[in-house]
């Protein structure tokens, strides 16, 4: 991974990272706000990297398609504040750059998302 790409994906993480914030308080307001209300004023108070263990008690398909990713996103800007971007979770190998360009929170390679897929399939039958 070229070091001058960083930046670029660092920009991008982070308006999904606010993107993200907004599209939950946005959510929780708009149609669920007497039942939630508890959880904006948690939400309102605490770092964005503790609202997926917050979220996690309240989860609607919704919230949790929004946790889950915001969740991704805060990995891969981990990542990057620690060196190891671009590195497959599972293999440890260089993701390819094609794929991190398509989806900056990646955090598989090609070969081992569809380990992860075909073993999900398998699960199921």
């Amino acid at each position: 991974m070229p070091k001058s790409l960083i930046p670029e994906l660092r920009g991008q993480l982070q308006q999904e990272l606010q993107q993200l914030r907004e599209d939950i308080f946005s959510y929780l307001q708009r149609d669920h706000a007497d039942e939630f209300s508890h959880l904006l004023l948690q939400l309102e108070h605490q770092a964005l990297s503790h609202w997926p263990e917050l979220l996690r008690h309240w989860l609607t398909p919704e919230l949790e398609q929004k946790s889950r990713r915001l969740e991704l996103v805060q990995a891969a800007l981990s990542q990057m504040d620690m060196g190891l971007y671009g590195l497959c979770s599972d293999c440890e190998a260089r993701i390819e750059r094609e794929l991190l360009q398509q989806d900056p929170a990646r955090q598989r390679c090609a070969r081992c998302e569809r380990q992860l897929h075909e073993n999900k399939s398998r699960a199921l039958c």
